[in-house]
């Protein structure tokens, strides 16, 4: 992977992850507001993890020497707890966010920070997935009503 291509990697990533956490903060406030603290928090965590990574992707573009970029990327907006879980769960299947990051890491045998920083974003990318699964197991066991009543709090 070529410098430029790196940098555009990580402004692209910072971008997303940027967009990303500020759509886990309004999903934070919005599942508050509802009553389901538990599930709050989960998403403030989630916000607050974006953030990090697209935070230390800008400053590996300035290490780089290169020219951090502004952007969002849209993201959509749910009211309801199994809608973002489905959200989160498709995009997991759509974009193969994981094993994209995994082969990007591979590829930087030349840069061992970047690829550090790429396989700190897998494991917590496969931690996030992890997490999504159980979830949505438990509400196909359970139930979703009685998955809220757990949120509460």
């Amino acid at each position: 992977m070529t410098l430029d291509e790196k940098i555009k990697m990580l402004n692209d990533y910072a971008i997303a992850w940027y967009s990303s956490s500020q759509a886990d903060y309004i999903h934070e406030a919005t599942f508050r507001a509802q009553g389901f603290g538990k599930f709050a928090d989960r998403c403030k965590e989630e916000g607050d993890e974006e953030l990090e990574e697209a935070r230390n992707c800008t400053k590996r573009v300035i290490e780089l020497g290169g020219q951090p970029v502004i952007g969002y990327t849209e993201q959509p907006i749910f009211s309801e707890i199994k809608d973002l879980l489905k959200d989160w769960d498709d995009g997991f299947k759509e974009y193969k966010g994981v094993e994209e990051l995994e082969k990007i890491a591979a590829s930087l045998t030349d840069d061992s920070i970047t690829r550090k920083l790429v396989e700190s974003f897998v494991e917590c990318e496969a931690e996030h997935r992890t997490w999504v699964a159980q979830h949505m197991g438990i509400i196909e066991r359970i139930g979703y009503e009685n998955y809220l009543i757990e949120q509460l709090g």
